[in-house]
């Protein structure tokens, strides 16, 4: 029985770096042969250098930030400089069965140095029950990843090639909670403070969903309801919730299985919700579209994504201590295109091109970026890897002409031009 349930938790956590899997079930069943409890976990140290200097040039009440680095170019989350050597995840956890086959949990903790922790040293990340006795409609309750797109499904330890992700998914779904600091402007932007860490693509629910597999093919689907709120509080901060689909048609290769099984999958999902935001109560809606493909040493995903209602824009002017820029009736969307290919038995090569366009309503503010990002992994031993990736990013002032000349304009595209390259180096070792 030890054998066994050793060889089942290696296959389970074997790194091959691939996105291709059913997290739905990955993260919310067990298997009832594995036993009651497992304690796992990862650490995953990182070193990051943005190749910018301190912004000049600016010009009016601006001037005042010469000399500074720009937020973009500085390492979160403290945002103190423009490298930095942290434990970017530290996380352990249990996860196993109550009544085998029937009632199983998971539960994660996290103590390492991200926008998880912004606030408090030590969350609780994930801590959920699901119920397995309806055919058709599992039930899981608690605190666990909302179903929405692959990249913020993706168990980032053992399936997760890169050391940061794309512009949509890290500005779209990445969530923190704001409180006003001034009056609400229907069109273009609002000021804001960040009152809660962030979401690590989470949310505290109930959610039904289920696979089914019809030969080769596999079909799954999740509905949830959730909070929409700050993912260490229990309560509901208002009388709303958020409700979150998703849809995946997977086409499995062989008998392969778990977080790195080989298939062909396309799915779609969206969440629709409400924020308070001042008096009002604004409307939060994120939806995407995607495929992926995984079969021997190749890899390839591409993903839409798209926001409607509130859309953050990040410090304005973008240094540290300044307000937020909001959006409540803002849209944005990106899309990343992505491939890895295993050219040697503990080596892959990793590219990934992204885009993402944001306050796309209101000319003066619209600005879009793009990212490339060329990486490498190295698998040195069967729970601990090496990923290095290299960032080439651009910023651009979409309308230029819509910002008054003078100052506004001058600033703007000073701090797009100021955009420095990103490097990053990461550890990553599970147990």
């Amino acid at each position: 029985m030890k054998q066994k349930l050793l060889t089942t938790v290696l296959l389970a956590t074997l790194p091959l770096g691939a996105h291709a899997a059913n997290w739905l079930q990955a993260q919310g069943n067990e298997a009832p042969d594995t036993g009651y409890y497992k304690i796992w976990g990862f650490l995953q140290p990182a070193y990051t250098y943005v190749d910018a200097d301190p912004v000049q040039g600016l010009q009016g009440g601006a001037a005042a930030f010469n000399g500074q680095l720009s937020v973009p170019n500085r390492v979160g989350p403290d945002l103190d400089d423009n490298d930095e050597l942290q434990f970017n995840r530290a996380r352990i956890g249990v996860r196993g069965n109550i009544i085998p086959g029937k009632i199983n949990y998971f539960a994660l903790v996290e103590a390492g140095q991200n926008g998880i922790t912004s606030q408090r040293d030590l969350m609780v990340t994930d801590a959920s029950v699901t119920f397995n006795y309806i055919p058709g409609a599992r039930i899981r309750a608690g605190l666990f990843k909302l179903p929405t797109s692959e990249e913020a499904l993706v168990a980032v330890h053992v399936a997760y090639p890169y050391v940061y992700y794309s512009n949509a998914a890290t500005s779209l779904l990445l969530e923190t909670q704001y409180r006003s600091t001034g009056a609400i402007n229907a069109a273009g932007a609002s000021n804001g403070l960040a009152i809660s860490s962030v979401s690590g693509f989470r949310d505290i629910g109930i959610q039904v969903y289920d696979w089914f597999n019809r030969g080769p093919w596999e079909f799954s689907y999740a509905l949830m309801l959730s909070n929409g709120g700050e993912i260490d509080q229990l309560s509901d901060n208002d009388s709303k919730k958020d409700v979150t689909g998703r849809l995946q048609a997977s086409y499995v290769f062989g008998k392969s299985k778990g977080p790195n099984r080989e298939d062909a999958s396309v799915w779609l999902w969206r969440q629709d919700g409400e924020r308070e935001f001042g008096t009002g109560s604004f409307d939060r809606v994120r939806e995407g579209v995607g495929a992926t493909y995984k079969k021997g040493p190749w890899r390839a995903t591409a993903e839409y994504l798209r926001g409607s209602g509130m859309i953050v824009g990040g410090p304005n002017p973008p240094f540290p201590g300044q307000p937020v820029q909001i959006g409540v009736n803002e849209k944005a969307s990106g899309w990343y295109l992505e491939g890895g290919w295993r050219f040697l038995k503990n080596w892959e090569l990793d590219l990934r091109h992204d885009y993402f366009d944001r306050m796309t309503e209101t000319a003066a503010l619209e600005r879009e970026f793009t990212t490339t990002t060329l990486g490498a992994n190295w698998y040195f031993y069967k729970n601990t890897r090496l990923a290095l990736n290299y960032e080439w990013r651009d910023l651009e002032v979409s309308n230029p002409l819509a910002i008054p000349a003078g100052a506004q304009r001058t600033n703007a595209e000073t701090i797009a031009d100021n955009l420095g390259d990103r490097v990053s180096l990461q550890m990553t070792w599970f147990f």
